[in-house]
């Protein structure tokens, strides 16, 4: 999946979970309407500027629109991005960790 099949299958998610058309969504984010809806439905490449936009209108981080496979939930979520800044600032070590860590919680347990 490319990147432009990426925006628009997360603004599809948003846009199912909110109940918005691309209208709704192009008035939020005071675009013309018609770049909306090819976002909306990936017919070209979207211009960054108007990816932030629409990120903006929804409350949500560009870098999650862009993220392929994230669950809505996290998609929509605002603590996605601040979780993204404290990972970066970690160290290498500090990532390693944090990955055996999370593979960890995610492993299935007996009994």
């Amino acid at each position: 999946m490319n990147i432009t099949e990426v925006v628009a299958h997360n603004l599809q998610r948003i846009c199912r979970e909110h109940d918005l058309s691309s209208v709704d969504l192009a008035s939020r984010a005071d675009m013309p309407q018609k770049t909306v809806y090819s976002m909306i439905q990936g017919n070209n490449n979207c211009r960054i500027d108007n990816l932030e936009k629409v990120a903006k209108a929804l409350l949500v981080s560009p870098t999650a629109l862009v993220t392929p496979n994230l669950p809505t939930n996290v998609l929509m979520s605002r603590r996605v991005p601040r979780l993204m800044e404290q990972y970066a600032k970690m160290s290498m070590e500090q990532r390693d960790l944090l990955s055996e860590f999370i593979l960890e919680m995610l492993e299935p347990r007996d009994g």
